[in-house]
């Protein structure tokens, strides 16, 4: 007997919340009792790097498949719930970590207004860059 070992990966997006089947249709003459299924808890890591630091986001060995949060300026909050403060860089903070990140087992980012444009904070706010992510 031959045992095919087959893994598919079905995207988060394509899941609703209450109820989902999932039909497979077994072309080399599989024996579907010998099925199974893992399903893999989704992690989180969060970042964060001062204004002209380096962020270093890894997700320990697998990849980041989605950026949750990205902001650079006076952010709020913790892990799974940050906010923007009263300012931020005027580039896209979100695009630029998802072009950068997403994909990748671990990704660099400078906290920069280079990188992310002028923020309009007051002189006494310390600027930081937050991301949250999927793992």
């Amino acid at each position: 007997m031959t045992i095919y070992n087959c893994r598919y990966h079905v995207p988060r997006s394509f899941f609703q919340d209450d109820v989902n089947e999932l039909v497979l249709f077994e072309e080399f003459g599989g024996n579907p009792t010998l099925v199974n299924f893992q399903t893999l808890r989704v992690g989180t890591a969060c970042g964060s790097a001062y204004e002209n630091k380096d962020m270093e986001l890894s997700c320990q060995g697998r990849p980041i498949s989605a950026i949750k949060f990205a902001s650079f300026g006076d952010v709020q909050g913790t892990c799974g719930s940050y906010y923007k403060g009263t300012c931020a860089g005027q580039n896209d903070a979100l695009s630029i970590i998802q072009n950068a990140c997403v994909g990748k087992e671990s990704c660099t980012v400078s906290a920069s207004e280079s990188t992310f444009g002028a923020a309009d904070c007051a002189e006494d706010i310390s600027k930081r860059l937050i991301v949250e992510a999927v793992c």
